[in-house]
């Protein structure tokens, strides 16, 4: 889903009892069960186009913006898009000054170098919608 701001995506885990993320468990999630690693798959950044939309794919890239769900290969987890297609929002806040909210990812429109697990973006307060801003839900388990 894009085009959603962070009070969006909070209202729909909300809706659907669920909830974003925290960072530290985005990271894990992402992480695949990979210790150390740069990327959800490892260290070889080569090997971004198999896992990853991303720019910059030197025409390798058949969509204009994001691509399905699915289309890439998960992580160790089993989870699809750890690593470009949108960032996502997470729960917590970018710094102690609470004016922009933690994503994490890369996306689309972005450069391989944003797709390692331990990168941040910020710059968007939590009301920004973009079409490269997404979120993914997670549930407590009993």
């Amino acid at each position: 889903m894009i085009w959603v701001s962070w009070f969006d995506a909070i209202a729909y885990a909300k809706w659907a009892k669920k909830r974003l993320p925290t960072e530290k468990e985005w990271e894990w999630a992402a992480r695949g069960g990979l210790k150390n690693k740069e990327y959800p798959w490892g260290d070889d950044e080569s090997k971004a186009r198999d896992y990853a939309n991303y720019k910059d794919t030197g025409g390798k890239d058949k969509w204009e913006n994001c691509a399905s769900v699915g289309s890439f290969k998960p992580n160790g987890y089993g989870l699809f898009d750890m690593a470009g297609n949108v960032w996502e929002w997470c729960q917590d806040w970018y710094s102690s000054e609470r004016r922009d909210r933690v994503l994490r990812s890369g996306s689309w429109n972005n450069a391989a170098s944003t797709l390692r697990v331990a990168h941040r973006y910020y710059g968007h307060s939590p009301s920004d919608r973009n079409t490269y801003l997404g979120f993914r839900c997670i549930v407590d388990l009993p």
